[in-house]
């Protein structure tokens, strides 16, 4: 449990640092130009990186589960990983570097994972392609690789031409005019970058302490926690997050209860394959053959039905089985085991109450008691068991112990189906402690940005913010942890050169592209090595 709290701590060190790091990025421009002290450019950072932080989570689920094999992560490794962001931060910070807090991050995450696997590189997950889209994919390639080259270009040309725009708009406009419209407009702007940055820089945190929690829950170390700190708990259940996927694909299909929907089967049937539902594999492949999936070869569903038997081999048929959770500790002893997961369901414990409420209905090893077992499923689905969840709504589907009901099934089969949501507090802790770090040390970093680069007026401010935003909402959007400071540096860059070349400091400029170049490979080395030193020291196992 100490762990745990160590590695939350650590975490939100990482984001207090990004704060003055990254989050100086984002209001630097509203600073350079006058428009905003930097008090009052902290207190709208503040508010609207918390909005953009509550908005949504998928590049915290990128983060959580789309970058390493997570059955390699523990406490010690993500503490590591975080160990090598903050040092290359720092570093960086104190010479005044804008470079990319979230690259920081994955290669602290890639090095320390890779230093867990003893060198083995297949523990990074490093391509899964999309299935119609190159942003669909997962991966390092599509969720790192590529945005981290696709992000800067997009910035430093869109700025460009939002600014030839604005000058040719502008052209007949007097110089005083343009700094009074436009200092009222980069307040607006200035809200949008912040929101577009809480989108996704205070994502990534997220994803760490999710991955933490997640961890830290398989392996039985929240199992006997007090109520009071039962909020920690996070069921993994992906073998019921992906059999709830499969049933709702199969609901769409068919057209049972919901209206048929061919796309959305497909959809839900893609999902459930990626997290290696065999059923859904077999569903899609069989989709696939009829012609009923558009832009797939036929060869596909040949491909998914190998691996699907491949699966069988260790992984039986679970369409219409009930689902139990997995819990660290469990008696073998019937009986000490009823009584174990009794006194857990007590203290809160969503998944030993799904456990139990499966062996009173089934009645293995005791009297069955239906209704006392549903008792304990309603509970369990109430406080977030994706398995208990995923079994109500097996029961409203096949109409045994309560009224048959598609549409409950459907709800109960989407509950567990989205449970990969980043929680609440989660979300609130890291918005705040980004802002926190922001008014503690950004300045640096806002001197860089803001009067070294490029010299900035109010219009200039506004194409900038305009355009990194817009870049991070797009990319948040698409689960792409991009860089805050590689949108908002090439989006100056860009203002820059439409006011002509002659107006960038090219010096500045290549400093800025070397911390960009090494800040991956530095900080997974350095993950890597403080993974060795903490095996060496006995604080990891060899």
């Amino acid at each position: 449990m100490t762990l745990i709290l160590i590695v939350i701590l650590v975490a939100l060190v990482f984001e207090y640092i990004n704060g003055f790091h990254d989050t100086a990025n984002s209001i630097a421009t509203v600073v350079a130009t006058k428009v905003l002290t930097p008090r009052q450019a902290v207190v709208l950072a503040a508010f609207t990186n918390l909005l953009g932080a509550l908005w949504g989570t998928a590049v915290a689920k990128t983060i959580a589960s789309g970058l390493v094999d997570t059955s390699i992560v523990t406490s010690q490794i993500l503490v590591c990983a975080l160990l090598g962001g903050i040092i290359w931060n720092l570093v960086t910070w104190w010479f005044g570097l804008p470079s990319s807090s979230s690259h920081a991050l994955v290669g602290g995450l890639c090095g320390a994972a890779l230093a867990a696997a003893h060198g083995k590189w297949g523990v990074i997950i490093w391509s899964i392609p999309g299935k119609d889209h190159w942003w669909e994919g997962k991966g390092v390639l599509w969720k790192v690789v590529v945005p981290m080259v696709t992000s800067p270009v997009c910035g430093l040309v869109v700025g460009f031409l939002v600014m030839g725009l604005l000058y040719f708009l502008l052209r007949n406009w007097k110089p005083m005019r343009v700094n009074k419209v436009f200092g009222k407009a980069q307040l607006f702007s200035a809200a949008y970058m912040g929101f577009s940055h809480g989108t996704n820089d205070a994502q990534k945190t997220m994803g760490i302490i999710a991955l933490a929690l997640v961890a830290a829950t398989s392996a039985g170390t929240f199992n006997e926690i007090p109520s009071w700190l039962r909020f920690l708990d996070s069921p993994p259940g992906k073998q019921a997050i992906s059999a709830a996927m499969n049933q709702l694909g199969e609901m769409h299909r068919d057209g049972v209860g919901i209206n048929r929907d061919l796309a959305e089967a497909g959809r839900w049937f893609h999902k459930a394959s990626d997290k290696e539902n065999p059923d859904a594999m077999e569903n899609w492949a069989a989709m696939i053959s009829a012609g009923q999936v558009k832009d797939t070869p036929p060869s596909q569903a040949t491909t998914l039905l190998e691996k699907a038997a491949k699966l069988r081999g260790t992984t039986p048929a679970r369409a219409q089985a009930f689902l139990t959770p997995t819990i660290k500790g469990t008696p073998t002893n019937t009986t000490e085991a009823l009584a174990w997961l009794q006194q857990l369901a007590t203290k809160g414990n969503a998944s030993a109450a799904a456990y139990l409420g499966v062996i009173l209905i089934e009645g293995k090893g005791t009297a069955p008691d239906e209704q006392k077992g549903l008792e304990r499923l309603r509970h369990a689905a109430k406080h977030g068991s994706p398995e208990a969840q995923f079994n109500l709504g097996l029961l409203h589907r096949t109409g045994r112990i309560v009224e048959r009901s598609e549409k409950r099934a459907h709800e109960y089969f989407l509950q567990a189906a989205h449970h990969e949501g980043i929680k609440t507090w989660i979300k609130v802790i890291c918005a705040l402690t980004m802002a926190a770090g922001t008014a503690a040390g950004g300045w640096r970093i806002i001197k860089t940005l803001g009067h070294k680069m490029v010299r900035l007026h109010p219009v200039h401010g506004f194409a900038a913010e305009t355009t990194s935003a817009t870049v991070l909402a797009a990319a948040a959007h698409l689960g792409m942890p991009v860089s805050t400071t590689h949108a908002i540096t090439t989006s100056i860059m860009g203002v820059g050169c439409a006011k002509g070349f002659n107006h960038l400091k090219l010096s500045v400029v290549e400093r800025i592209l070397w911390a960009w170049v090494l800040t991956i490979p530095a900080s997974g080395i350095t993950a890597y090595l403080c993974v060795k030193g903490a095996r060496a020291l006995g604080w990891i196992p060899a």
